[in-house]
This record gives structure tokens, sequence and C-alpha cells, in this order.
């Protein structure tokens, strides 16, 4: 049991929808900045916009991590585990994407390999797994869709626009949406 403790103690990037912040905050009382990390400052956004509206980058926010990779959350054992992200419900499993060459993504479930615990534990029901994949991916796209729907409607994103997705590490400062406010 200590090596799973300690596998889990120390995973990191744990992807949170807006439903895990406010849940977590609400749990807590503590503002999104103490807990959530994204490249850009957060500021409940998570579509910027630079280079004259032709890039746009989607900065997905996730879980900060103490220095050590420990989840902030984390003080001998988790401290809001019952309003846990969908991330952190799914594991050992994660979810792989990928992009099939007619551009529409793919979604692969696997598991951790390094886990300790798999093959020790009960059979998961491969539904219920399916099913929280798909509200996390579901709920990753409503935070998402009217940011950028707004942001097209007033002109803030041009039609040759690329998308690009930021990963947690380095941080920038620096506004990015150029004056439009998040949807």
């Amino acid at each position: 049991m200590e090596r799973l403790k300690e596998f889990c103690e120390r995973s990191n990037l744990i992807y949170l929808t807006k439903k895990d912040i406010n849940s977590i905050s609400n749990r807590t009382g503590k503002e999104p900045a103490e807990f959530v990390d994204t490249l850009y400052d957060y500021d409940g956004c998570s579509v910027k916009v630079k280079d004259d509206a032709r890039k746009v980058i989607l900065d997905l926010p996730v879980m900060k991590s103490k220095a050590d990779t420990t989840c902030v959350f984390y003080e001998n054992g988790c401290t809001i585990y019952p309003v846990r992200p969908i991330a952190c419900r799914l594991f050992p499993f994660r979810v792989d994407e990928e992009t099939a060459p007619n551009g529409d993504a793919l979604l692969n479930i696997s598991y951790n390999p390094t886990c300790p615990g798999i093959g020790k534990g009960d059979v998961v029901d491969r539904r219920k797994l399916e099913r929280l994949v798909s509200e996390l991916f579901m709920q990753r796209a409503s935070d998402i869709n009217p940011q950028l729907q707004s942001m097209i409607a007033s002109g803030a994103i041009s039609a040759d626009a690329k998308v690009y997705r930021t990963f947690p590490g380095k941080r920038e400062k620096t506004a990015m949406t150029q004056g439009h406010p998040c949807g």
C-alpha cells in the first residue's frame, strides 16, 4: 500500500474543468489562482488570442503541484476527495488524444503501466470508465466553445487563425486576449 500512496501523491498533470475548479474552490474556500496552473495568468478564460487574431491558444487549466510534484491538495491523503477532479477519478487510467487522418479527435483510454495497483483490484466497468471520459471531454468542450463563439462573433479571431494548445511548464505573464473579455 505504501508504494501506491507514493505513486498517487507524485502523479501530476491533472486537467481541470470549470466545474472541477468551482467545486474545489467552494469546498476549500481557495481562489482558483491558488490551485490552478496555466501557461498564462489564470483569469477563467481558456482561450487566448495573439498575432493579430491569427493564433488561438487553448490554455487548458491543470492542478498546481508543489516543487516535488505533489498535488497541492495532497497531505497524508487527498484533502478534496469528495470533489476531486474527473482526471483524478479516472486514475490509474489515462486518455491519450490523437487526431485521425480526417481531423476527428480520437480518445484512447489506457492505464498507467507503472501503477503498482494494476491487476490487484476489481475489474473496472468499461462503460462507467467511458462515461467518465466522455464527461471530461464534454465539460472541456462546454468550457471552451462559448469563449470561441463569442470571440469569432466579435471578430477577435480571424477566419484563417490556427489553433494551438499549451502544456503546463514555463509561465508567460502577458495579456493575450487583446482586450476581449472571456465569453
